[in-house]
């Protein structure tokens, strides 16, 4: 076991760039792609301790914030035996390329210019950090929601990779229900005038809760 300061001694919070050319399914080409992920523990020798654990839609790298029933000491996932690798989700605000970064082409940030990021699109992009990484074995993957999908496209993809998966409440298409549910919430961010602006808080204010 691992005591708390020695837990965050192990805990690093590192961002990795793509020097080359990332093409989404779009046809859309990234000059500047990078992903913010952090790492909890020591690699074993035999390289075969990782744990991959996948965000939902609003998380970040650092699960041991939002999840901390599962990520720490003597927990479920605890970096004293374990290496665990979380990424920041590209499109996210917390680390990783998205609307608030510099286009290099525009020399302005992207904002409604932000590109769209498939599932298959941000698993192409892990799979950059996992060769930059020199991993060829993840013993678990977990993730819910969309991290779940993010989990099972890269399965599909590679499926000698993963020794096992977790996928939480996840699907592989969505049903009428779902799209119907995210199409909700798209459209409060638009009802908000400000969400036409080129500013870092547009559509903010559609998510506030209304006053008394």
């Amino acid at each position: 076991m691992i005591g708390l300061r020695q837990f965050f001694i192990n805990m690093k919070q590192e961002v990795f760039k793509y020097n080359g050319l990332f093409v989404l399914e779009s046809g859309a080409v990234l000059k500047n792609l990078h992903l913010a992920y952090t790492t909890y523990g020591t690699l074993s020798k035999e390289r075969d301790n990782i744990v991959w654990i996948f965000h939902a839609l609003t998380a970040n790298s650092c699960p041991h914030e939002w999840w901390p029933e599962m990520i720490g000491e003597g927990r479920v996932f605890d970096p004293a035996k374990h290496f665990i690798i979380c990424v920041n989700m590209p499109g996210s605000c917390y680390g990783s390329i998205s609307p608030l970064d510099v286009n290099p082409e525009t020399e302005a940030a992207y904002y409604h210019q932000f590109p769209f990021f498939t599932i298959r699109d941000m698993v192409h992009a892990y799979r950059l950090l996992q060769s930059n990484l020199g991993i060829t074995k993840i013993r678990v993957g977990i993730g819910g929601s969309t991290g779940g999908q993010q989990l099972m496209e890269w399965a599909v993809q590679d499926p000698g990779l993963f020794e096992y998966i977790f996928p939480i409440a996840t699907n592989a298409v969505h049903s009428a229900w779902g799209k119907a549910f995210n199409a909700s919430q798209r459209l409060a961010i638009e009802a908000d005038a400000s969400w036409l602006n080129q500013a870092d808080d547009a559509g903010k204010k559609a998510w506030r809760l209304p006053e008394a």
